[in-house]
């Protein structure tokens, strides 16, 4: 068991019985949850589509000039 799962535990120990139940409601659904793909996929079409839309489609982008953008700071 690692440190900040036996962290985790401790912390859980704390708590009283009702908070005890939403952080385990909470949990559980974390682990019934599914990551939806198809979503995603689309988000990432959708948002690829505006950067080609705004910089022209032949342009090529790097990742470091889209982290550089997202911080709004030059490399």
């Amino acid at each position: 068991m690692s440190a900040l799962e036996r962290e985790i535990l401790e912390k859980f120990h704390l708590l009283d019985p009702s908070s005890k139940l939403r952080v385990l409601d909470n949990l559980n659904h974390d682990l019934q949850s599914t990551f939806d793909y198809a979503t995603w996929w689309a988000t990432v079409e959708a948002l690829q589509s505006q950067i080609g839309n705004r910089l022209g489609s032949d342009t090529t982008i790097g990742t470091l000039s889209l982290l550089d953008e997202l911080r709004e700071e030059a490399s």
